[in-house]
């Protein structure tokens, strides 16, 4: 009877242990973990960021994220001037970039993808912080966004519009440079 009780656990090991081996031999052989967004939770679109300000690497400065409005919460970049975020798919984001003696910059995300889609780059982002200048600028436009983030079907990833970029830009003619 003794030797019973011993065999029955070692037997549960045995087959605990094959089962992850299992599982894992599966998803390799597919390539992938699931087919669509709806067999998972916790979907988000991981975001690398990099501050310089004057084109210079810059560390001291303070971000904000909103989710619809709200503020979430404060973030810091690393001394490198670099951030990562990992943003929820199918929201929208605004980040709040500030460093005293600079411009802010907003960066507005829509995370919203193909139904589908299960597969999908990482955005990565460069943010440039300039002194304000007040000569020539329109200060209306001051309080818009840098850039607009969102899933560009013709690119396959998640990019900001060149066309909205520009149009800021051409209105902060003394503030935006090539970068947002």
């Amino acid at each position: 009877m003794k030797r019973m009780k011993h065999a029955i656990p070692s037997l549960l090991i045995a087959l605990v242990i094959s089962i992850p081996a299992t599982a894992q031999s599966n998803s390799k052989s597919k390539g992938k973990l699931v087919d669509r967004r709806d067999q998972a939770e916790g979907w988000y679109l991981p975001v690398h960021g990099s501050v310089t300000a004057d084109g210079d690497k810059v560390d001291g400065f303070d971000m904000v994220l909103y989710k619809d409005n709200v503020e979430l919460g404060k973030l810091q970049g690393d001394k490198n001037g670099r951030f990562e975020l990992e943003l929820d798919i199918d929201q929208f984001y605004t980040l709040r970039i500030l460093k005293e003696g600079y411009q802010e910059k907003m960066l507005y995300f829509d995370t919203k993808l193909p139904p589908d889609l299960v597969k999908y780059p990482d955005y990565e982002c460069y943010v440039n912080l300039q002194r304000p200048n007040a000569q020539g600028v329109d200060a209306f436009y001051t309080d818009f966004p840098s850039a607009i983030v969102r899933w560009d079907e013709t690119m396959g990833g998640f990019y900001h519009s060149e066309h909205y970029l520009g149009h800021i830009q051409t209105r902060l003619a003394g503030i935006a440079s090539a970068t947002f």
